[in-house]
């Protein structure tokens, strides 16, 4: 799959960021996006959506036209070690220096971006450490030097060279400090900047919280406030990003940058939705919030859909952020909303939601078939077998789609003509130089879930995280999980509960769905599979259904069900998934003639989306009635229609011509037997307890059903949507 699939309405010449950029990728101007007042881009979507894919692609195609800088807020490396010698450093300065260094490497239009202003800020930070040694602190002060600009700027700022001021650093290892080092370096930075340099530093750090309009308590207040730490460190850094965007403005306005540079520069953050990430974004949205306007443009990467908590106050006025889908072509549209008092203000008002797209069918198909060539010569029965599987599996989802059909790639050619998306998932994808071969479905669980945990999974439940969402499989609501997890976190000390499952689910990006406590089905099959390889001969599967069976029991058949109806069918579900179709076939004659009619398939249907794992798929056959079940006309009548409903609900392959005409014969059949005896009941001499009228009303909804269900399976739709299948049809 080409990197840039399914990003044409992102990355094309009139595309978004060309847009938002000022320049296509070819070089060519572009009539800039909003403007002076910015938003932050944020991309959502949950895990496997190509976010990072496409910071990538911004970084590779868009660099050569304008500097772009990008930064993971999930890397390790900038992380600094809890018992570090000096407290010199946190994660924004790391990730600030990084930043600038990728400016400072730009060698296009206009060349380095120079960064005065955040070179001082990080040089008084860099020096703040009380304790520690002066020359300690110098060789801090040292790492920043390649953030000095070239002599030819630097003159402005800094009287001399940089060697004159690389010889004023070094002798503060010898020479005696008089009060903290902090102050020396701050006094001798200051000395020695010219008289432009001067007023630029005065300018900025004069406006720092308490300086008064004078550099040196500016400097000095920073240094202070990032070694205080909380509250006042997180002003202090916010300060030092304002002074970054405050190096970029300047670098475009003066009147070199005003002739040599074109377009806006671009900051990539990667993990947004994490606390550094946080911390990042806030300060930006609160200055252009304030009117404090940059033209730096902001892609950032957050997995929840509304962009994430931090954006929203808990409890106050509705939020409304713009959002834009991708996938929809156009531009989008965003202004500030007027009228908010901006202290206080939230941050959504700042932020514009970009949608990650999904694959459409046809690009999903391109990209299968251009991989692996193979598939072209197959038949199109097979090719729409395969394709059809990974749709189902991927919901469009970029990485599974590719990791899908990297393993296809790798099955034998005689196993593609009967191959089921429990199959596809079996594949195993080839070894690497640093991987051994494996299943599919274990490198997706890989990179979808263990590498991406929920930021606020309590240390103690990171070990067994995918244990849990593994056996929250089987669950539909918060009741159906918590008796789940309740066996299976049965001696820890700190459970965690479903409604906690729930939120953090959420908070990884997963969707919900109101049947379905894994609400995306490819993720969801990916951790049934594994439930079911926990234990031997599928004992964990089978474990966890027999609890909710007896959950389920335990409440009485009649209790309500808001997602079956009744306990009773909530228990049968679990019991088809685990047992097999008799005794759901017994309860569903037995309650034919005492529930309403319309009730009655509605409970079927709930019943027969199950999963069927560790047995044979004799489905087919069974709703065909080729295999004999003991029992009346009627009770064989609905063990057909129960396979052929469980075929059309549980999906795992393409559907069989002859399921709607099953759907729609034994439907008909059961309407007519109502219609009977309803005929019956009117002349005395039907079964006891039948009531005509209620029986004709029966034998008319049959019938409607009846059309409903087949039109719906001729259309491959399955016969109850929900969220989670609302991409499944036509095929």
């Amino acid at each position: 799959m080409g990197d840039d699939l399914g990003f044409d309405t992102l990355l094309g010449h009139d595309g978004l960021v060309a847009r938002l950029v000022g320049r296509t990728r070819t070089g060519r101007n572009r009539e800039p996006l909003f403007g002076p007042d910015l938003p932050v881009v944020l991309l959502v979507g949950g895990p496997g959506m190509g976010k990072g894919r496409l910071l990538a692609c911004v970084q590779r195609h868009f660099k050569p036209r304008v500097p772009v800088a990008y930064v993971d807020c999930a890397a390790a490396d900038l992380r600094v070690p809890p018992d570090a010698p000096l407290r010199t450093r946190s994660e924004m300065t790391e990730v600030l220096r990084k930043v600038a260094l990728d400016y400072h490497d730009w060698d296009g239009d206009g060349g380095p971006v120079p960064v005065p202003r955040l070179y001082a800020g990080l040089a008084a930070v860099t020096a703040s450490d009380a304790r520690a040694a002066a020359n300690d602190l110098v060789r801090e002060v040292r790492r920043l030097d390649e953030l000095l600009p070239p002599a030819a700027f630097w003159r402005g700022v800094l009287r001399g060279t940089v060697r004159n001021y690389a010889g004023f650093l070094a002798g503060l290892v010898t020479a005696p400090v008089l009060g903290p080092f902090v102050n020396a370096l701050i006094d001798g930075l200051l000395a020695r900047a010219s008289a432009d340099g001067r007023k630029t530093l005065t300018e900025f750090y004069g406006t720092y919280p308490g300086a008064g309009g004078q550099p040196r308590s500016g400097l000095r207040g920073l240094a202070a406030d990032f070694q205080r730490g909380g509250e006042s460190r997180r002003v202090a850094e916010g300060f030092l990003f304002r002074a970054l965007r405050a190096d970029i403005e300047a670098a475009h306005r003066s009147v070199r940058g005003r002739v040599a540079r074109s377009g806006r520069p671009v900051l990539l953050i990667d993990h947004a939705d994490t606390e550094l990430g946080r911390h990042l974004l806030g300060p930006v949205l609160e200055d252009r919030e304030r009117q404090r306007h940059d033209r730096l443009v902001i892609l950032a990467t957050a997995r929840r859909e509304d962009g994430g908590r931090f954006l929203y106050h808990a409890g106050r006025e509705p939020a409304a952020p713009a959002v834009w889908n991708a996938a929809t072509g156009g531009l989008p549209q965003w202004e500030r909303p007027a009228g908010t008092d901006p202290e206080g203000a939230p941050l959504w008002r700042g932020v514009l939601l970009v949608r990650m797209p999904r694959l459409t069918r046809d690009e999903q198909r391109t990209a299968n078939e251009e991989r692996h060539g193979g598939l072209v010569g197959l038949g199109h029965a097979a090719r729409s077998r395969i394709n059809t599987g990974i749709h189902r599996l991927s919901a469009g989802r970029p990485l599974v789609v590719t990791r899908l059909g990297e393993a296809t790639a790798a099955l034998p050619a005689q196993e593609w003509e009967v191959c089921t998306d429990w199959s596809l998932l079996d594949g195993r994808l080839p070894a690497t130089e640093h991987t051994q071969d494996r299943p599919v479905a274990d490198v997706l669980l890989d990179e979808l879930v263990v590498r991406q945990h929920p930021e606020e999974l309590p240390p103690a439940h990171r070990g067994h995280w995918l244990d849990l969402l593994s056996h929250l499989s089987v669950a539909h609501d918060a009741e159906c999980a918590q008796a789940v997890l309740r066996v299976a976190q049965e001696g820890r000390a700190h459970p965690l509960t479903a409604y906690r499952a729930a939120e953090l689910l959420e908070d990884s990006g997963w969707p919900p769905c109101p049947r379905h406590f894994i609400g995306d089905l490819g993720l969801r099959r990916l951790l049934m599979r594994r439930l079911y390889r926990l234990r031997p001969d599928g004992g964990a599967w089978h474990t966890a259904h027999a609890v909710l069976q007896g959950h389920y029991r335990d409440l009485g058949d009649d209790h309500p069900d808001a997602r079956f109806g009744t306990a009773a069918a909530h228990r049968m579900h679990h019991l088809l998934a685990s047992d097999g179709t008799e005794h759901v076939t017994r309860y569903l004659s037995d309650a034919f003639l005492t529930r309403p009619a319309r009730a009655w398939c509605e409970e079927l249907l709930a019943i027969a989306d199950a999963p069927l794992l560790g047995r044979d798929d004799r489905r087919l056959d069974h709703a065909h009635g080729e295999i004999h079940v003991p029992g009346d006309a009627q009770r064989r009548r609905i063990h057909r229609l129960l396979n052929a409903a469980w075929l059309s609900g549980e999906r795992t392959w393409p559907l069989a011509d002859t399921v709607p005409g099953v759907l729609r014969d034994e439907l008909g059949g059961l309407s007519e037997r109502l219609a009977h005896l309803a005929d019956e009941a009117l002349a005395g001499l039907g079964p006891y307890g039948v009531d005509a009228d209620k029986a004709a009303e029966g034998a008319e909804q049959l019938a409607r059903v009846a059309r409903e269900w087949g039109d719906r399976a001729d259309a491959r739709q399955p016969l109850k949507r929900c969220a989670c299948t609302q991409h499944i049809g036509f095929g």
